[in-house]
């Protein structure tokens, strides 16, 4: 008897035991939806502050792409102006060394139309120096009259002026001076190939005459302008080697080094 009381104990001890168990689940159940759904929520709010941060993330980069295209459209027009300054500088130094050029001319007019002895009664020389002193007004009034032209501009009257002074005194000490300034009435009005022909003749039938600098100069410029990088390099190359004090060659190294950049 004493036995079955005992299993009975221990039979209501174990049930007693697994309905406390049994019920712990039960309350522990809502407990766990609660935190299933709260984890869900913070899911949620992950979510949308993620969609907020890509938002954000979106309009920067638009923001940010519309800076580039700015700064880009900014950087271009900067260039634009400093390229022009740098053609208005490059124009001012031309100018300048156009003006040497003409005074250079000057110095030579006057060393061109320098008189010769007086004339004396009788003498045959004098004679004949004097027929050849008319000649040499001539030649100058024609060099003159076609180089004031080509100062103001009309260059189509400079250009007839300075071929008739060319057939008509062909073995003048101005006549490379003459085929030079053809050459600059052409580069001018931004004919390069015309210009490049009667510069490249100052060098070839000219070579000893005091415009083969700028020659060089002009000719080289006239073959890069016609795309001729390679033989308009050589040109200026040349220039810096045979005249490297001259204001030419100053001119052409300054070239170089823009082609080089």
């Amino acid at each position: 008897m004493r036995r079955v009381l005992t299993l009975s104990c221990v039979t209501l001890a174990v049930a007693l035991t697994l309905a406390g168990c049994y019920g712990r689940k039960l309350v522990n159940v809502p407990n766990t939806v609660d935190q299933t759904q709260a984890e869900i929520r913070a899911l949620r709010k992950g979510q949308e502050d993620t969609n907020r941060l890509l938002r954000e993330l979106q309009a920067r980069t638009d923001e940010n792409g519309a800076f580039l295209r700015e700064l880009k459209a900014d950087t271009g027009s900067l260039f634009d102006e400093l390229l022009q300054r740098i053609q208005v500088l490059e124009g001012k130094t031309d100018d300048t060394a156009y003006r040497f050029e003409r005074l250079s001319e000057k110095v030579d007019d006057v060393r061109y139309t320098t008189p010769g002895p007086p004339r004396v009664a009788g003498d045959s020389l004098a004679a004949g120096g004097d027929s050849v002193a008319v000649g040499f007004a001539d030649a100058r009034k024609a060099y003159t009259n076609a180089y004031t032209d080509m100062t103001t501009g009309n260059y189509d009257l400079a250009l007839m002026g300075f071929e008739e002074f060319l057939r008509n005194y062909p073995d003048s000490e101005l006549s490379d001076n003459a085929q030079y300034w053809i050459g600059e009435c052409h580069y001018a009005r931004e004919e390069y190939q015309p210009a490049y022909d009667a510069f490249k003749r100052v060098l070839d039938v000219y070579p000893e005459g005091d415009k083969i600098p700028s020659a060089l100069l002009k000719t080289g410029y006239c073959a890069l302008a016609l795309g001729k990088n390679k033989e308009g390099r050589a040109f200026l190359e040349e220039l810096v080697a045979k005249y490297p004090l001259s204001d030419e060659a100053r001119l052409a190294e300054e070239k170089l080094g823009a082609l080089s950049r």
